[in-house]
């Protein structure tokens, strides 16, 4: 029997996939995963103590508008990874859009009349900043790899990215609850540090566990 041959029949038996089953595979688990993150940040870092007055501040709406527009991107990316066949170009070349808006503002506070371009940039968390958006993202990359598994990814370092990107967003948005930081110039370097390392750890990962 030819190969096509051997194909095509053992194609002959398989159920058509229902429309939507995708999305709805990687809704439901990104859902568990938010949910998960949401929890390290209640019960491990906590919520900021003035977060009613902080959400009247635009820094707050700032780092909170940055990190959804990049989860939102890499959320978009992950589908497209799950699909065989499916062009990864423009979710990945959109994901430029957020750091093109946050650059120019960043610029224009620490130029402003008096600004502290130092304090700007370190804030007062720097140190552990990038670390704990990275943890708090590990419940969400943990639910998106298991989405990826359950789908049919071939690229796998670049499905593995996509994932830790979406993932290091959606922990960074959450971890915005906790972070008494509000400079633009300090969410450019450490909040994107953060989303960086959980972008690496899942192009790592990528490969070993996305293996048919």
């Amino acid at each position: 029997m030819r190969t096509d041959e051997l194909i095509a029949r053992l194609s002959d038996d398989l159920p058509p996939i229902r429309s939507g089953m995708v999305m709805r595979l990687l809704v439901g688990a990104v859902g568990l995963g938010l949910a998960g993150s949401v929890l390290v940040m209640l019960l491990v870092l906590h919520p900021r103590h003035d977060l009613a007055e902080a959400m009247t501040s635009f820094g707050m709406w700032t780092k909170l508008a940055y990190t959804f527009a990049l989860a939102g991107f890499g959320f978009w990316l992950v589908e497209r990874a799950g699909r065989p066949g499916t062009d990864m170009v423009r979710p990945a070349l959109l994901l430029a859009l957020p750091l093109l808006a946050i650059a120019p503002l960043s610029v224009l506070q620490m130029r402003a009349p008096g600004a502290d371009p130092h304090l700007l940039v370190m804030g007062h968390t720097a140190r552990v900043c990038a670390v704990l958006v990275t943890m708090t993202a590990l419940p969400t990359l943990a639910a998106t790899f298991w989405a990826l598994r359950r789908l049919a990814p071939t690229r796998l370092g670049l499905a593995g990215a996509g994932a830790g990107l979406f993932a290091g967003a959606a922990g960074a948005f959450v971890y915005c609850f906790h972070c008494p930081e509000a400079a633009a110039p300090f969410i450019a370097v450490w909040y994107s540090l953060g989303i960086a390392l959980t972008t690496a750890i899942g192009g790592l990962l990528g490969p070993r566990l996305l293996r048919w």
